[in-house]
């Protein structure tokens, strides 16, 4: 266990280590200042603990010493490399001190006389040693596949991906290199070449943001010494302000991609029917309802609800009645002919969709998007998730609640310290908020038949 070394901080955001020095009580009364800091001006943790060991000693050396009530227990040579100990406790820490400070030479800048000690402590000039033989940094190539394994443990298929495309795309560009061997030239034309691509600021920070994480996992880790990280200070600035935000289907939208002529030539496979259903009468994310698993239908108190168990965030995981209306569209009929399929190599409830690198939304995402197109309803702010907008938006018109909203669609408002104290509502409660959802009245889904929509079964 490393030796704590007094005085010594260090920055949680910069990382930074800085000095800090208690000022005696009467000064500190006269300035209003408990302490002052000093910076060492590096992110080094053992270069820190060996400046601020010298410090401290420069700093010891200058109070008033009672010679008359200490020996000199330890003598000890650093430029030598050797001490002298009387006991074996003095040893064990003669050998602390030499392992803390055995990276410095010492080398008094006067020459002071032992009475004058006491009150002006010798000037101590750090000279650095050789240093020990540097290990060679392993090439990016080399270590890629340990930081997936550990990013894969955590982290969804799909951003597992993003993360080994942004580490591809670099490697094409800045060639494989020793880790420690890139520079922030390299970052920086990485980057230039995103945006020339036409790249938007926030996906140019997400893979600058999975190089940094690349990086500091190679020098977490041992691969390479990469101090400081080289995607540090490389951002855009305020992307998320150009961030086009999404735009709720209206009434006139929803009569359109719901008119059961046009719906029909979209709905050519299960998920392809139900997928933008179950969404419309939920609020789930595309995502959620593609990926649910049939043993996730369940029901409680008389409601038939989902539980999604594998949503973007914690709070996403959650209990969503089905609504009457896709019972009465026949979602339950459907769910058992689900169950009587044999052969099936999982639980899904669209079994034959494939968990790829996008997930299970990938064909539905972008057949509704082919389809917004055809039917002439998309623009730049409309997609497949616009439904979720246009769930939240038609609770809240309905005086839900906020937090029955919250339950129902997994989101956290992070400034409500009310939430802190939610807990999960009775479902007869969610399936009230459910219920006031009425798209129904206004567009007419009498003739949506699943069982002539498509021949799977």
């Amino acid at each position: 266990m490393p030796i704590k070394i007094p005085r010594l901080v260090r920055d949680s955001k910069t990382g930074i280590f800085y000095f800090r020095y208690t000022l005696p009580r009467r000064l500190a009364a006269q300035i209003n200042q408990t302490s002052i800091y000093t910076s060492l001006r590096t992110r080094n943790n053992k270069q820190a603990r060996a400046m601020a060991a010298m410090l401290n000693y420069g700093i010891e050396m200058s109070k008033p010493i009672d010679l008359s009530k200490v020996r000199e227990l330890l003598k000890i040579n650093i430029a030598e490399g050797v001490f002298e100990a009387d006991t074996e406790e003095e040893q064990e820490r003669g050998l602390k001190i030499l392992e803390q400070m055995g990276k410095l030479r010492v080398t008094p800048a006067t020459s002071p006389n032992r009475s004058n000690e006491r009150h002006n402590p010798p000037a101590i000039a750090i000279q650095p040693v050789a240093k020990t033989e540097k290990r060679p940094a392993r090439k990016m190539s080399e270590v890629e596949p340990f930081y997936i394994q550990e990013i894969d443990s955590t982290l969804r298929p799909a951003t597992v991906y993003k993360h080994k495309q942004t580490l591809k795309l670099f490697l094409g560009q800045a060639g494989d290199q020793p880790v420690d061997a890139y520079t922030k030239d390299d970052i920086k034309s990485f980057k230039t070449r995103m945006l020339n691509e036409g790249k938007v600021a926030h996906t140019v920070n997400q893979c600058l943001s999975h190089l940094r994480s690349f990086f500091a996992f190679a020098t977490n880790n041992g691969y390479a010494e990469i101090e400081p990280n080289p995607v540090d200070d490389m951002f855009i600035k305020h992307a998320k302000n150009n961030i086009k935000k999404r735009d709720m289907f209206y009434d006139d939208d929803l009569a359109v991609i719901f008119d059961w002529k046009n719906y029909r030539k979209l709905a050519i496979k299960p998920d392809y029917f139900w997928g933008p259903l179950m969404c419309f009468y939920s609020g789930m994310r595309i995502e959620e309802a593609t990926s649910i698993e049939l043993n996730d239908i369940k029901e409680q108190d008389g409601v038939h609800f989902f539980r999604v168990t594998d949503a973007k965030t914690e709070a996403g995981n959650r209990h969503v009645p089905i609504h009457s209306k896709l019972i009465e569209l026949g979602f339950l009929d459907f769910v058992k002919r689900s169950q009587a399929v044999k052969n099936r190599d999982n639980d899904r409830l669209f079994w034959y969709l494939v968990d790829g690198h996008n997930g299970t939304k990938k064909n539905l995402s972008r057949r509704f998007s082919e389809y917004l197109v055809k039917i002439g309803v998309k623009d730049p702010t409309t997609c497949f998730h616009s439904l979720r907008h246009t769930v939240i938006t038609r609770l809240a018109a309905r005086n839900v609640n906020n937090s029955t909203i919250y339950q129902l669609t997994g989101h956290i408002d992070q400034k409500s310290a009310h939430l802190d104290y939610l807990h999960p509502l009775p479902m007869l409660t969610l399936q009230a908020g459910i219920e006031a959802l009425d798209f129904h009245e206004r567009i007419d889904l009498g003739q949506f038949n699943h069982k002539l929509a498509f021949t799977v079964f």
